[in-house]
C-alpha cells in the first residue's frame, strides 16, 4: 500500500497532528457543503419557491437515510484506525475488506428501498402540493443511486482512519466540481428542476467512485477492489456492527430530528420551508471547522487508544475543542448580529430574508455548543463508546428536540429547539469524560 498519505497520529506535536488532518478535512467538507448547496442556489436563482421547497425536502430524506450508512462508516473507520494506531497491519487489511462488503450490500439495499417507497417517503414528509411531484423526482433518483454514495464515502472513512485526510478531497473535489456543472445544464439550461439537481448529484458521484477506484488501484492500495477480495471476516464483520449499529442509531435519530423539523416547517408553507432549506446550507458551512477537528480528534483518540496512549488520546479533545473556538465565535457573531445578512447570500425575496434571519437568530446560540459536541462525541467514538455517544443524542433527540420542535409554533420557536436540545446532552458528555470509563482500549478486547 502506498503510505505517502497515510500518517500515524501517535507521535508528534499534538495540535500539528490535528492541524494537518483537519485542514485537508476541513476543505473537503467545504466542497461537500458547496456540493449540496449547488443543488439550492442555483434552483433558487433558476426556479420558483416549489421547485426550492422540492430540493430541500428531498434532499432532508435523503440525508437521513445517510444516516445509516454515517454510522457504519465511522464503526469501520475506528476500528482500521485502532489497529493501525496499534501496527496490527494484517489486522488492517481485515477490517478493510469486511467494511467494504458491508458497505457495498448495505448501498444496494438502501437503493431498492429508496425506489419502491420514494412515494411513501414524500407523501410522509408533508410535502407541500406545489413541491410534490419535485421532492418525489428527487428522491427517487438521489435514493436509487445511494450505492455511488456508499462506495465512495465508504473509500473515504477507510482513509481517514488510516490517518489520510488529503486523498479523500480528491474524489471529493471531482465530485463537486461535476455536481455545480451538471446543476447548470439540467436546472439553468434544461429546466429540469429538482429531477435535474437529482441527476446531477448522482452522476458527480458515479464519476467519484470511479476516480476513487482507479486512483488507489494505481497506488497499490491495500485493497484492490476485485470482486473475489470483499471478503467479510466474521470477528471483524461482528466488532465494525458494534461500533457501527450504535453509531447508525446515533445518526439515524438525529437527522429524523431534522427531518420532523422540516415536516413542521412544511406544514407552515412554502416560503418557510424555502427558509429552512437555506437556512440549513448557511449553518452546514459554519459548522465545518468543528466536523473537521472533530474528526481529527476522533481519528487521533482511535490510533492512540490502539497504541495503549491514554493521556496523548486526552490531549487531543482538548486542543481540538479550543482550536474549534477560533472559527465557532466569528460564526456566532455573524449568524447572532447579521442573520438577513446571510440569508441575502442564498436569495432575494423580502418574506424569505425576515423570516430566515429570525430562524437564525434563534438557532445562533448553538454556533457556540457546537464545537464541544463534535469534539467530545468525536473523541468518545474513537475511543470506541459509541453506545454511549448513541444514548445521549438519542436521548437529547428524542426526549428535548423533537417534542420541542412539535410544541413550536413559528420559525422562531422552531429553530430555538437545537440550544435547548445541545445544552443537557453536553453535561451528560462532559460528566461521562471525567468518569474516565472511556479508557480501557477498543482491541484489547478481541484476540492478537
Amino acid at each position: 500500500m502506498s503510505a505517502e498519505n497515510l500518517h500515524r497520529m501517535t507521535s508528534g506535536n499534538i495540535a500539528w497532528n490535528l492541524i494537518r488532518f483537519a485542514m485537508p478535512s476541513l476543505c473537503g467538507h467545504l466542497l461537500i457543503s458547496l456540493y449540496g448547496a449547488a443543488d439550492v442556489f442555483i434552483v433558487s436563482y433558476f426556479a420558483d419557491s416549489a421547485t426550492l421547497a422540492a430540493t430541500a425536502t428531498g434532499a432532508q430524506a435523503i440525508f437521513t437515510l445517510m444516516a445509516l450508512a454515517i454510522g457504519l462508516m465511522m464503526g469501520g473507520s475506528i476500528l482500521i484506525g485502532q489497529y493501525f494506531g496499534a501496527k496490527r497491519e494484517n489486522e488492517v487489511a481485515q477490517t478493510i475488506s469486511t467494511f467494504f462488503a458491508l458497505l457495498v450490500w448495505l448501498g444496494i439495499a438502501c437503493s431498492i428501498f429508496m425506489i419502491l417507497f420514494a412515494k411513501n417517503i414524500t407523501d410522509w414528509m408533508k410535502t407541500p402540493p406545489e413541491a410534490w411531484t419535485g421532492a418525489y423526482h428527487y428522491i427517487l433518483i438521489c435514493g436509487g443511486g445511494m450505492i455511488l454514495l456508499f462506495i465512495y464515502e465508504g473509500i473515504s472513512s477507510a482513509l481517514r482512519g488510516l490517518g489520510d485526510s488529503k486523498t479523500p478531497l480528491k474524489f471529493i473535489s471531482v465530485a463537486c466540481v461535476v455536481n455545480v456543472l451538471l446543476d447548470l445544464l439540467f436546472i439553468g439550461v434544461f429546466h429540469w428542476g429538482a429531477g435535474g439537481a437529482a441527476s446531477a448529484t448522482v452522476l458527480a458521484q458515479m464519476l467519484s467512485a470511479i476516480v476513487a477506484i482507479i486512483y488507489l488501484r494505481r497506488k497499490n492500495f491495500i485493497f484492490d477492489f476485485k470482486i473475489k477480495n470483499f471478503q467479510m471476516i466474521p470477528e471483524k464483520a461482528k466488532m465494525i456492527l458494534k461500533l457501527g449499529i450504535p453509531a447508525a442509531i446515533q445518526q439515524t435519530f438525529i437527522f429524523m430530528s431534522f427531518t420532523i423539523m422540516t415536516v413542521a416547517v412544511n406544514k407552515l408553507g412554502v416560503t418557510a420551508s424555502a427558509v429552512l432549506g437555506i437556512s440549513n446550507r448557511i449553518d452546514g458551512f459554519m459548522i465545518l471547522p468543528s466536523l473537521a477537528f472533530g474528526g481529527a480528534v476522533s481519528v487521533m483518540a482511535a490510533q492512540n487508544m490502539g497504541a495503549n496512549l491514554i493521556e496523548r488520546a486526552k490531549h487531543a479533545f482538548y486542543t481540538g475543542f479550543l482550536l474549534t473556538l477560533l472559527f465557532a465565535v466569528p460564526s456566532f457573531i455573524l449568524m447572532y448580529y447579521y442573520p438577513e445578512n446571510l440569508m441575502k447570500i442564498a436569495n432575494s425575496d423580502p418574506e424569505i430574508i425576515t423570516a430566515g434571519g429570525e430562524f437564525m437568530l434563534a438557532y445562533s446560540p448553538d454556533c457556540l455548543l457546537i464545537p464541544l459536541v463534535f469534539c467530545i462525541n468525536g473523541f468518545l467514538n474513537g475511543c470506541g463508546r459509541t453506545r454511549f455517544t448513541m444514548c445521549n443524542n438519542v436521548a437529547s433527540s428524542a426526549g428535548i428536540r423533537v417534542p420541542f420542535i412539535l410544541w413550536a409554533k413559528n420559525l422562531f420557536q422552531i429553530g430555538l429547539s437545537m440550544p435547548v436540545s445541545t445544552v443537557p446532552q453536553l453535561i451528560v458528555a462532559i460528566a461521562y469524560f471525567y468518569s474516565g470509563r472511556w479508557k480501557k482500549p477498543l482491541i484489547k478486547q478481541l484476540k492478537k
